[in-house]
């Protein structure tokens, strides 16, 4: 069996490869540029892909390099900064992967006769009757699952998790033994077109971003012209009953369960409960507001089997955060979820995965809308 080895030029990746080699198997290696040449950043790209390729020379495997930035471009870094512009918190990495890296990949491994693809994910791959699934990675502070749950079938059945079993640990030691090159290389732990974590700029340069004082902010150091316009403008800052507390200067700015950087002074703290975009207003509340009790998905994506009846999982709503209790119910192509007990920094346009007992994804969704009170007929 011939296999593609998706390599970014990390220390996981690597050892993914180099594993898959030492078991005996035909592999090369694919490095993928996702970021527009335009990128301030693709000096740090160029670095990655040269590291892909010392690793393919030392282990002696081919290595091949694909340019995936237009489609990179168009399905995710449009769609994270459209999300963030209208009011969402986007996850990027989801949507990367089931369109760009276990997409492309899959296509590009096969023009070079390879069977199966194999990545350096923190995941367990399983199979049931013919039905493939994902599980959580053993060392639950690496876990990757989360990021895999829009994965297809398809996907799913031409790919390999040479880690799967391992942690971090295993990988570093493993790393040293061989006195890899890249055994000291830290770990990324940003969005990889923002490495500076700055999303604020980056949407404001991208999206040529106007304020009402004229100012436009400038975008020379991309090269080419922002392939989005839009026009925000600063608005009101209210409590939940109505009263206006002050102005935002852009919806983009704030995220669910943010305390600091509003500008409002008050007795007690303040936090963003609700982003309302279609009027240009953000609401804030005490802490006791930010709790919610269900929410909806705008989609339905299946895994481990398909949701109908009502059933009780464990909920993840972000990929930080420990798994909680709650129901999933289908209703048309939405999940209805409530929680057993109510949770905060439940936000817009962040996904939820389901878990069962035994850690596997049974599905998951894009969170549309939230509720407070009761769960709604």
């Amino acid at each position: 069996m011939k296999i593609a080895v998706a390599m970014s030029g990390g220390i996981d990746s690597s050892m993914a490869a180099i594993i898959l080699k030492e078991q005996g198997h035909d592999i090369i290696g694919i490095t993928a540029r996702f970021l527009p040449e335009s990128s301030t950043y693709n000096s740090l790209c160029e670095s990655s892909i040269n590291d892909a390729k010392r690793i393919a020379l030392l282990y002696k495997f081919p290595h091949y390099e694909f340019n995936f930035s237009d489609n990179f471009q168009k399905r995710v870094i449009d769609y994270f900064c459209d999300e963030y512009l209208s009011g969402r918190t986007p996850n990027p990495c989801v949507i990367c992967n089931r369109y760009i890296k276990f997409s492309e990949i899959i296509n590009a491994a096969a023009d070079h006769g390879c069977d199966m693809i194999a990545t350096g994910h923190y995941a367990i791959k399983k199979e049931n009757n013919g039905r493939y699934y994902l599980s959580m990675s053993p060392d639950i502070s690496k876990d990757q699952s989360y990021f895999l749950y829009m994965l297809t079938q398809e996907q799913l059945s031409k790919s390999i998790f040479p880690l799967c079993a391992l942690t971090k640990r295993d990988i570093r030691l493993m790393a040293e033994e061989r006195d890899l090159p890249l055994k000291d290389k830290p770990d990324s732990q940003e969005i990889c077109f923002i490495p500076d974590n700055d999303y604020i700029s980056f949407i404001e340069r991208y999206t040529d971003t106007q304020y009402t004082s004229g100012n436009s902010v400038d975008t020379t150091a991309g090269g080419s012209p922002p392939p989005i316009t839009t026009q925000h403008t600063s608005g009101n800052i209210l409590d939940s009953k109505g009263n206006i507390l002050g102005k935002h200067n852009g919806i983009y700015r704030y995220t669910i369960g943010q305390r600091r950087g509003m500008g409002i002074s008050a007795k007690h703290p303040l936090y963003v409960i609700s982003i309302d975009a279609k009027n240009n207003q953000i609401f804030v509340g005490p802490r006791e507001e930010l709790f919610i009790n269900s929410f909806e998905t705008k989609d339905c994506y299946d895994m481990k089997y398909e949701i109908k009846d009502e059933i009780k999982a464990m909920i993840k709503c972000r990929s930080t955060q420990s798994p909680v209790e709650g129901f999933i119910i289908r209703v048309n192509d939405r999940f209805k979820v409530k929680f057993t007990e109510p949770q905060i920094g439940i936000s817009h346009g962040q996904s939820a995965v389901f878990y069962d007992e035994y850690n596997d994804i049974i599905g998951g969704g894009v969170i549309d809308k939230t509720y407070s009170l009761t769960f709604p007929e």
